[in-house]
């Protein structure tokens, strides 16, 4: 069994780029023992801190490529290098320059000062045009919607804390030690084990449980919320109220699709507006609250889904009078 595996056949698997014979060769090596999979977490977490650090890196990335091969060179420990043949390294050329300035070229010393935490160390991660991915320091991942963004502090592992602006969807890592608490506009959402979704908008936060449980404080007000249940605060409110959660269109940015499930075409209006960023008003009292049953992927384009829509609704009109769409 092959004892060591190189970090750059490591960086190039999680980057998707790997072949199917070196697909089957790393997990093979994952799972052989302990220290395989630490290794293999360890340069995960580099690399995803590298695309952070990417913005402010003083390093040219080539020059930065190169000092860290120096520096790989320079270790007493056998490691195998292997080239890789693939049209865009420049992650790999990022990610060395983030494990250069971060470790001084070295994995375990980085680990190591990762693992201390400083809570005067701020982690801030935005989004503009598009959705992120990312796996926390604790292993929980959060999937972040467009134009959105989250901060913790740098000793995350032992004090779970995440102020969020936007929306997020949370997988969370359970830990009775360390719960996991979501801060947005004036309002906590603490994990019991689940899978939520956080939205802040306009002043009015939004939480939807997929999974377990979760807890909601305001002031001296809190519930609990169990799978398919939601509670919607606005800015003014001083009691909280749960519904019912019908139908799967929080999702959307995470699935890339749109699920309706006799669901108001209001609703729907509402979170396609935002996707799209598009103007879509109903000028029909009646039509608002006409239930939809449809999927649609996000991939296809704002007049292919309104026809979807339509099709769902014979008796809807569409109109178009400047940017703003009309159904009536």
């Amino acid at each position: 069994m092959k004892q060591d595996m190189s970090e750059d056949i490591l960086i190039k698997y999680i980057l998707g780029e790997a072949t199917v014979p070196e697909k089957r060769a790393i997990e093979t090596w994952i799972v052989a023992n302990d220290a395989n999979a630490r290794k293999f977490e360890q340069v995960k977490i580099i690399l995803e801190t590298s695309k952070r650090l990417a913005q402010v890196s003083p390093l040219d990335e080539t020059e930065a490529w190169e000092k860290f091969k120096e520096k790989r060179a320079t270790r007493q420990e056998p490691a195998q290098v292997r080239s890789i043949n693939t049209g865009n390294t420049n992650w790999l050329r990022i990610a060395a320059a983030a494990i250069f300035l971060i470790g001084g070229g070295w994995i375990g010393y980085y680990l190591l000062e990762k693992q201390k935490g400083n809570p005067n160390d701020l982690v801030s991660i935005k989004t503009t045009n598009t959705v992120s991915v990312d796996t926390l320091p604790d292993g929980s991942v959060v999937h972040i919607n467009k134009n959105s963004g989250i901060t913790y502090a740098g000793d995350f592992k032992s004090r779970r804390e995440i102020k969020l602006t936007g929306e997020a969807f949370f997988e969370v890592k359970h830990n009775e030690q360390a719960p996991f608490t979501v801060h947005v506009n004036d309002v906590d959402v603490r994990d019991i084990g689940t899978a939520f979704n956080v939205k802040s908008k306009q002043h009015n936060t939004e939480v939807i449980v997929e999974s377990g449980i979760v807890q909601v404080s305001k002031a001296a007000n809190s519930v609990r919320l169990i799978p398919h249940e939601m509670v919607l605060i606005k800015a003014g409110d001083k009691q909280l109220h749960v519904e019912k959660s019908t139908d799967m269109l929080y999702n959307y940015y995470r699935s890339n699709t749109f699920i309706a499930n006799s669901t108001p075409l209001w609703r729907l209006v509402d979170m396609l507006n935002e996707a799209y960023g598009a103007d879509i008003k109903i000028n029909n009292e009646v039509l608002r609250n006409a239930p939809i049953t449809v999927t649609i992927r996000y991939e296809d384009s704002l007049d292919k889904i309104l026809a979807v829509i339509k099709g769902t609704t014979p008796e809807m009109r569409v109109s178009k009078t400047g940017n703003s769409i009309i159904l009536k």
